[in-house]
């Protein structure tokens, strides 16, 4: 079958991030008299026809560079290969694939900055105790296995840690460091925590992806349980995980939202703002469109929907963080919640009127708080 627009490595270009002001670079080939234009994804493409792999459980190519979703190492690293790739260029400035790993390294390096700039400010301010940071989400899987085989080469996650926690395998996913102090750092990660129940029909509805490469059949290939796929895909992932996907090159980390269904909007909404989050205009009402691709007005075909009235709450810049999407409720009753769910928060409870690092919204949704050292911390004993 052919593959959704979603499904290709293709890029989306909507508006330029407020975390960094650059676009993605679209240097120039001139051999033979034609001029290209270079995103990530067709960076991406190019190199993994030359045989690089593109997710976190391939094998690399001998002393060449790794290349991940977004763009991971260090800057050093990065220029020590750009010297020796430029002296290849000099050489054969024809070829398509040493043009390739130049403008990707280039590429790489300003972002690697400009992330290096985003964990340094976001460390002040969490030191000078006046920022917050959404740092992790624990979900539990029925399928441990098949889900870290999913999430490592289905969308190309990378592990950060495996460790056995009371007879369980917990191995947290995403899509480089989560350390503040590192230059690729401050990254969100997903927990998958072994459970024989997964978080379907519960509080966490979905994860929205919006990542710069996404292949379809990919997705498919490692167990990826496809509901449609028109524009965006909506998928379950292996052990239950419910995920929605579109293409975006834009954002600095992939993880754009967990969607949570709560029984009480405006509740929610308090809860979640008097620890620290800042809550985005409601989805408003729709308007039937005449003409274009979408059936409503206002409304991108890439972009997965939203229901009414869903407000999206996030820590300073939601296109430089992930945030919590808040979905109003579907009946009058208490919304299930797994045990194993919990969100991790680096930053001070104390706006909240409390000096618990634990803290329960009003459907029971757990959040820890922890400082950037506390945070370091673990990230140490879970790597032992």
């Amino acid at each position: 079958a052919a593959e959704s627009p979603s499904s290709r490595e293709q890029s989306t270009p909507r508006k330029l991030m407020r975390w960094q002001s650059m676009r993605p670079p679209r240097p120039r080939c001139t051999s033979g008299g034609l001029e290209s234009s270079w995103t990530r994804s067709a960076v991406l493409r190019t190199l993994a026809a030359a045989g690089f792999a593109l997710t976190g459980g391939g094998t690399q190519r001998a002393a060449l560079a790794a290349y991940t979703i977004v763009p991971t190492g260090t800057v050093a690293e990065k220029q020590a290969r750009l010297a020796e790739v430029g002296k290849l260029y000099q050489m054969d400035p024809s070829n398509p694939y040493v043009f390739g790993e130049k403008a990707q390294l280039e590429y790489d390096i300003r972002q690697l900055e400009a992330n290096a700039a985003f964990a340094q400010n976001l460390r002040s301010g969490l030191e000078a105790e006046r920022s917050h940071f959404l740092q992790r989400l624990a979900v539990p899987v029925d399928d441990i296995e098949g889900a870290l085989n999913f999430w490592r080469n289905g969308l190309g996650a990378l592990v950060r840690s495996t460790r056995i926690v009371d007879g369980r395998n917990v191995t947290v996913v995403g899509f480089g460091p989560e350390s503040l102090r590192a230059v690729d750092g401050a990254k969100f990660s997903v927990e998958l925590v072994s459970a024989p129940t997964s978080v379907e029909g519960s509080q966490l509805q979905y994860i929205q992806l919006a990542m710069p490469v996404f292949r379809l059949s990919q997705a498919m290939a490692y167990g990826g349980d496809i509901k449609s796929a028109y524009g965006w895909t909506d998928l379950v992932a292996p052990g239950g995980t419910p995920l929605r996907v579109r293409i975006d090159e834009t954002r600095r980390d992939p993880f754009e939202f967990a969607a949570l269904r709560v029984s009480n909007l405006k509740a929610a909404v308090r809860h979640f703002e008097a620890f620290g989050m800042s809550a985005g205009e409601p989805f408003g009402k729709r308007k039937l469109s005449l003409l274009g691709n979408t059936a409503f007005e206002d409304r991108d075909a890439f972009e997965p929907d939203r229901e009414l009235g869903a407000t999206l709450m996030s820590y300073g810049d939601p296109e430089a963080s992930t945030g919590v999407l808040l979905l109003p409720p579907l009946a009058r009753k208490a919304v299930p919640l797994s045990p194993e769910t919990r969100l991790f928060v680096i930053g001070s409870p104390g706006a909240g009127g409390t000096s618990s690092s634990v803290v329960l919204s009003p459907d029971g949704l757990p959040s820890v708080f922890e400082s950037e050292p506390m945070l370091e911390a673990r990230l140490l004993s879970e790597a032992s």
